[in-house]
């Protein structure tokens, strides 16, 4: 018994140290964010948001860890696997986190900070965006912009997906880096600067005169949106994000042409998050900040980590090979 024992804890001390050594530093950027979480929840007064956003940061920072454990400490020693097993444990909390956040930033019981959002808004334009927009109030321009506006799931779905099960090399750690980084830095200041957007703070003369794609809007942001979520406008830095790593890669397909149309998408909901009444100038300020942040940071990243798994440094690539 004390030989297993023995055994056992060598054995953990190795995988310990493999742990360590493979880490990458979105690694420990994604432990630290999960860990901040589950902080302020446990910080949180008890209410039953409180213990919904317990339950759920605990759970995406114990999968994370186990994910970790388990691909770099290489206890999976087939690399396919392992390589599935980081994008799942690794990756998939990112999004899942937005759900932690709707129950976490209520549950910390903020003072909201609109009115001095607002008071930055009027010092740089006089106004906020979303009051002199109000004269653009009619059902077609309504409905184009909440559509895009909309389309940015689809967006963020279609840019990140293939890059994570397909693309690789440099250009996939750039994209991948980079969300990781926007959703980590845009997550933690929802929690520093909470509000909730013009929307809430403001009477506007008359409600949006919209449709379908309003509805739909409407929808989604009262069934699914963590409500406190303005400050950064992350509907401006993915998109605009994406954008910047198109262009960069504008030799290669399908960025060759593919970057105009991002442009393109990212502009219209940018204006749309203003003119839908969610966000305030300054959030889509931080969040245009944010995406250039984040573009460098990727490629700083990249520069740093492409010689792992190549010789002389036995390392694990950041994204092994499915």
């Amino acid at each position: 018994m004390l030989e297993l024992t023995r055994n056992l804890a060598e054995r953990a001390r190795t995988t310990i140290g493999v742990t360590a050594r493979n880490l990458a530093v979105q690694d420990v950027i994604m432990l630290a964010f999960h860990a901040y979480v589950f902080l302020r929840a446990l910080m949180a007064p008890d209410s039953p948001d409180a213990a919904v956003a317990r339950r759920l940061a605990f759970t995406l920072l114990a999968i994370t860890c186990c994910a970790l454990v388990l691909t770099r400490g290489e206890v999976i020693r087939d690399q396919r696997a392992r390589a599935l097993t980081y994008r799942l444990g690794l990756f998939m909390p990112m999004p899942l986190s937005y759900f932690a956040m709707r129950a976490l930033l209520p549950a910390l019981q903020p003072e909201l900070v609109d009115y001095r959002l607002f008071a930055i808004d009027r010092w740089l334009l006089g106004t906020t965006p979303a009051i002199w927009m109000e004269a653009w109030n009619v059902k077609p321009v309504v409905e184009w912009l909440s559509f895009f506006y909309y389309g940015y799931f689809l967006v963020m779905a279609l840019m990140l997906v293939p890059s994570l099960l397909v693309d690789r090399g440099r250009r996939q750690q750039e994209m991948l880096a980079g969300a990781l980084l926007i959703v980590t830095c845009g997550h933690f200041l929802y929690t520093v600067v909470p509000g909730a957007g013009p929307v809430a703070a403001i009477s506007f003369n008359q409600p949006l005169q919209g449709g379908f794609w309003w509805n739909q809007v409407e929808l989604a942001v009262a069934t699914a949106g963590a409500q406190l979520d303005i400050f950064p406008s992350l509907h401006t830095a993915f998109p605009v994000y994406f954008t910047l790593h198109a262009f960069a890669h504008r030799h290669t397909q399908p960025f060759r042409w593919l970057w105009p149309i991002l442009a393109f998408v990212a502009t219209n909901i940018i204006i749309a998050t203003m003119f839908l009444r969610w966000h305030w100038f300054i959030d889509v300020v931080a969040g245009l900040l944010l995406a250039f942040a984040a573009r460098r940071f990727a490629v700083a990243l990249t520069d740093l980590e492409e010689r792992r798994g190549r010789r002389c440094d036995d390392r694990q690539p950041v994204w092994e090979r499915l």
